[in-house]
């Protein structure tokens, strides 16, 4: 076996030798593996950017689609509500007002007996405390 002869002649060979056989094994094992992590790595970052691009897509149209259905609702609804204010009119124009009276009614300020008095505000209430001395005494 040709191999088994290589292994015995790095085998015999000085400690430094050897060394540099495994580094070299190492890179040109690691070189394959970067290869191929870089292939299997590009086409899943190409799958998966196809696929995302593809559900915005499909998400965008069916947001489109619900707003359109969500506006035709809209409108159907305001359309009714507008024939059954003319119906209502229509059959009863009594009914409606002619005025806008304010729904905020005002009350009239209170009246205050002349006996009591009202506060004076613009004084400070009275204090009942003895202020304190500048300089205390020890």
């Amino acid at each position: 076996m040709h191999l088994q002869r290589k292994l015995e002649e790095i085998r015999r060979k000085p400690a430094h030798i050897r060394l540099r056989y495994t580094y070299a094994a190492v890179a040109i094992s690691m070189f394959f593996i970067l290869v191929l992590w870089f292939f299997s790595l590009s086409e899943n970052i190409g799958k998966a950017s196809n696929s995302k691009k593809q559900n915005v897509f499909e998400e965008l149209s069916s947001q489109k689609k619900s707003l359109k259905d969500a506006t035709t609702d809209v409108k159907k609804s305001l359309d009714d509500l507008n024939s059954n204010l003319e119906k209502t009119v229509q059959a009863n124009p009594e009914s409606m007002p002619t005025t806008i009276e304010p729904s905020i009614k005002t009350d009239p300020p209170p009246i205050i007996p002349e006996n009591q008095q009202t506060p004076n505000l613009s004084q400070p209430p009275p204090s009942n405390t003895r202020p304190l001395p500048d300089v205390i005494k020890q």
